[in-house]
């Protein structure tokens, strides 16, 4: 829908208040990221600016139209819409702007004709805005065959690295060369904090990324400040004092007591991830193994010879593998290893998990157990995964008796729930982090009562966690279960393979 000459409308844009954001908008770096609390201003700052680059691009020598196109990520449909969709309408609004085509991919198209004003010529504007929703790396086949001056990730924290280094393969390709080419193309990333073993993390702190293809990162001052003993003024919440920092950003436009409320109503790593703007890991949904102590079940067990090493794998693109081993006499697992790894195919990953092997424990007995699934023939090398393993990694890898999810959950849980019955090596830090819930159920919004969904989500803790799962099926507690439910009558319950329902309510 194009505007007409008497539906124009002029913005005002005001970073008054948030002095980071502005220098983030006027940076034209090839990638420009800015992290901060939540309610700062960060999604607003994202959107004002692409249309800045939108209206700075040089017009078409064919028709004098500045012709940009551009694709706005987030992790899901769902928050596309509620969140991203939602901002972009609140400063563009389609009674102004022209309507959304909301059919998927969601789409609008801006068209501003040109026009001449004593005597000159102002050129018009054609800039298309897709809106997708990517999360995983195999979800880039959304990308292919699309031409993209830039991008905007909403919430980056959330968005896998390849999803983002394959939207800078696709930026830059509009327009064509025949109206002129871009005069700017990159991307826009926006997030909350994260955990510091996420890849922005490394990216941001540890990293750099200077030149013509630079990567340029801001950070926004915490909205409140954590201290490490009372002070004058300060709020006492979650056994910690904390006091608002006069430097937070965008206060102006939040309600009253914004961010008291969050205080009173937020678990300790929320305050510090979405109030304190703080690298920190946040728990989300219901975990998979709510039994799991993060302070009791860790410490420094060694490799013990003569007892078996056994493996957990997990197989796909999205490979992991936990090496443990078991105490004939006390029953305890010892969890050495892990071997988390992305976007990778069988060969790689045999080779990375043989080469730790021989570092670590060369010599060792080796069992390993996988997902059944895993005995399909390979594509590529027309052998099962086990196979592959066992003939080119000297792995006895084989199957476990089920891949049934809650059976799997149930064999992880058996050992926690013995006193002494599980330690994890304090360097596991990935597999912790998914026990600790970065594997787990996903709340459904149903009003009045809490439902998650009985299929754990698929993120990049689950493969880990899997692995874990068959690492204590295959290693002996599934036959646990077996015995102890045959005693109790209740096994059927516990193993059944076809679920009767969607969601486990609390």
């Amino acid at each position: 829908m194009s505007l007409a000459p008497e539906k124009r409308v002029e913005m005002t844009i005001s970073f008054e208040n948030s002095p980071t954001v502005y220098d983030f908008y006027e940076d034209d770096a090839f990638i420009t990221a800015i992290m901060g609390p939540v309610g700062s201003g960060k999604s607003y700052g994202c959107a004002t600016k692409l249309m800045r680059l939108a209206l700075a691009q040089k017009p078409s020598p064919v028709d004098n139209i500045r012709y940009t196109r551009w694709a706005v990520v987030r992790n899901t449909y769902g928050e596309l819409k509620t969140t991203t969709l939602k901002t972009w309408t609140e400063i563009f609004p389609e009674h102004q702007w022209g309507r959304i085509n909301h059919t998927p991919p969601i789409t609008h198209h801006i068209r501003m004709p040109g026009r001449t004003v004593g005597g000159q010529k102002i050129a018009g504007v054609d800039c298309e805005v897709m809106f997708l929703a990517l999360d995983q790396p195999k979800d880039v086949r959304k990308l292919l065959g699309l031409y993209i001056t830039g991008f905007w990730v909403n919430e980056v924290r959330e968005v896998a690295y390849t999803v983002v280094t394959h939207l800078i393969r696709r930026t830059g390709r509009y327009p064509p060369t025949r109206d002129g080419g871009p005069t700017w193309r990159g991307g826009m990333l926006d997030t909350n904090p994260m955990d510091e073993d996420h890849w922005y993390h490394t990216a941001a702190e540890k990293e750099s990324r200077r030149g013509k293809y630079a990567w340029n990162f801001y950070k926004q001052p915490a909205a409140i400040i954590e201290l490490k003993k009372e002070e004058e003024g300060a709020i006492f919440a979650k056994g910690k004092w904390w006091k608002f920092n006069p430097e937070a950003e965008n206060i102006g436009n939040l309600p009253d007591g914004y961010y008291e409320q969050q205080l009173s109503s937020s678990k300790l790593d929320e305050i510090r991830c979405y109030i304190a703007g703080q690298y920190v890991y946040v728990q989300e949904g219901k975990p998979v193994w709510p039994e799991y102590d993060d302070d009791a079940m860790v410490g420094t067990p060694e490799y013990v010879k003569g007892i078996p090493m056994q493996i957990g794998l997990d197989f796909g693109l999205t490979p992991a593998a936990v090496l443990g081993q078991k105490d004939p006499r006390s029953n305890q697992w010892r969890i050495l290893a892990e071997l988390p790894m992305f976007d990778m195919g069988l060969e790689r990953f045999g080779l990375a998990l043989n080469s730790l092997i021989q570092l670590r424990f060369q010599g060792a007995e080796l069992l390993a157990w996988g997902d059944p699934a895993g005995k399909e023939r390979d594509p590529i090398y027309e052998v099962t995964c086990f196979d592959y393993l066992t003939r080119n990694c000297h792995i006895n890898a084989r199957p476990t008796a089920t891949n049934d999810p809650k059976t799997r959950r149930e064999a992880g849980a058996a050992p926690m729930e013995r006193r002494n019955g599980l330690v994890i090596h304090s360097e596991c830090k990935f597999l912790r982090k998914a026990l600790g819930g970065g594997y787990h159920f996903k709340r459904v919004q149903v009003s009045g009562k809490e439902f998650y969904r009985n299929v754990a989500n698929k993120n990049h803790f689950s493969h880990i966690g899997d692995a874990f799962g068959y690492l204590m099926l295959g290693g002996g507690e599934y036959r646990r279960l077996v015995q102890n439910a045959t005693q109790t009558q209740n096994f059927p319950a516990v193993a059944k393979a076809n679920h009767d329902f969607d969601v486990w309510s609390v």
